[in-house]
């Protein structure tokens, strides 16, 4: 699990060290680091960083040993990775039940309808997605298509 931390570090040798040793000792893999020296506001550096951690307990386990060593924390929070995809849907799609499906994790970012033949639709619909969630959204999208008896292309 990926998490964004911004970190306000004193402004002098160091203090990036100290605060890396215990997000090291909860098991965090540093993915990224953005020491913006050029920024100190009052003696403090902020220090953004990007750190996958096993799970959520071990990152709030680096956070309250952040806390302990009087290491201010100015952001933190969990990158959710999310994926674009792209379904055609042709048949007699009732487009409302689509809009309202609010299917969980799923958020319609683009649509595109024609109606090549009566009472048949043709729609192109762009979504966006948590990453883990695309396998649940795509069976619900099928579920959908089926009960409308329409067909669904999909990129999966």
């Amino acid at each position: 699990m990926k998490f964004d931390l911004t970190l306000a570090l004193a402004d002098k040798p160091g203090q990036l060290l100290r605060a890396l040793e215990p997000i090291a000792k909860s098991g965090g893999n540093i993915i990224s680091i953005i020491h913006e020296r050029d920024k100190p506001a009052e003696g403090y550096v902020p220090v953004s960083l990007v750190v996958d951690f096993p799970s959520r307990q071990n990152f709030r386990d680096a956070i309250n040993s952040l806390k302990n060593l009087g290491v201010a924390i100015i952001r933190s929070e969990e990158v959710v990775e999310k994926v674009r995809l792209t379904f055609i849907l042709i048949g007699g799609v009732d487009l409302r039940k689509i809009i309202e499906s609010r299917v969980e994790g799923m958020r319609v970012i683009g649509f595109e309808a024609s109606t090549p033949k009566l009472n048949e639709v043709s729609v192109r619909m762009d979504i966006e997605v948590q990453a883990d969630m695309v396998g649940e959204v795509v069976e619900e999208l099928r579920k959908i298509s089926k009960e409308q008896n329409a067909i669904l292309i999909s990129p999966i």
